[in-house]
């Protein structure tokens, strides 16, 4: 089966089941759309959006914009104006869509201490390393500073 990474940003490649796709599996989804859609919501004065031109504007059919503004309409993010419009009731958008590189720069800030925390085991095993030899060296056992040396 194929690999899903749910940390995806746009310009990221995936490999295609067969070549007869024309069109990515994730440029489909419905993360993606949600994510495509909030943009547009964004920019958008007052919230307000027609959905016939957000179906247009994403390539998709109706039908999914309508997956997307019907689970925003059942937690009270959005309400329906007329038919074919919607606006935006929820929180600040700058705060909603902001949410995602703040997570990102916190996961990029726990893999770099990651990385160094990785490093310094790894520098404190050579170091316990070396010592070990130092001390276990026979040519050595005739210096004084080897009667004071303790591995723990």
């Amino acid at each position: 089966p194929p690999m899903i990474n749910l940390n995806v940003d746009d310009d990221v490649e995936f490999v295609r089941r067969t070549l007869k796709v024309q069109k990515r599996r994730f440029d489909a989804s419905l993360v993606y759309l949600t994510r495509k859609f909030m943009d547009l919501v964004k920019t958008a004065p007052d919230g307000v959006l027609d959905l016939n031109e957000v179906a247009t504007t994403l390539g998709v059919r109706k039908r999914r914009v309508y997956d997307i503004t019907n689970v925003l309409d059942g937690i009270h993010l959005i309400q329906k104006r007329s038919k074919n419009v919607i606006q935006w009731i929820g929180s600040n958008l700058d705060q909603v869509v902001g949410k995602a590189p703040e997570q990102q720069n916190l996961k990029d800030e726990l893999s770099d201490l990651s990385a160094m925390e990785e490093a310094l085991d790894e520098l404190i095993k050579d170091c316990a390393h070396q010592l070990f030899e130092l001390t276990d060296d026979k040519e050595n056992a005739k210096y004084p500073f080897n009667s004071c040396i303790t591995l723990t």
